[in-house]
């Protein structure tokens, strides 16, 4: 998190308590966006730019397409389980003709 910030600094002109405000905001507003069940992934993707270096290669995109990748993954399972929760309720409905 600390090249995001620096990025800030540099790019808009920010202090680093104000860029890592706007992070914070940032992320706030993200996880507002996003259904509850992948919003923790939000903090888990925050989490662990915090207090951390760069690994050699891994750039901040290539942390955001991990991140999008499990948002992905954790939305297809969800919707993969309602669409057995609402099969089982119309099967059940049927039985009772």
């Amino acid at each position: 998190m600390q090249e995001l910030i620096q990025q800030l600094q540099e790019k808009a002109g920010l202090t680093a308590e104000q860029a890592a405000q706007s992070i914070d905001v940032i992320k706030e507003y993200v996880k507002g966006k996003l259904p509850p069940f992948i919003a923790g992934t939000v903090d888990n993707w925050f989490a662990g730019m915090s207090g951390k270096t760069e690994e050699k290669g891994e750039s901040l995109m290539d942390k955001a397409g991990d991140f999008l990748d499990n948002a992905k993954d954790t939305a297809e399972d969800w919707a993969e389980a309602a669409k057995h929760k609402v099969t089982d309720f119309f099967n059940k409905e049927k039985g009772k003709e």
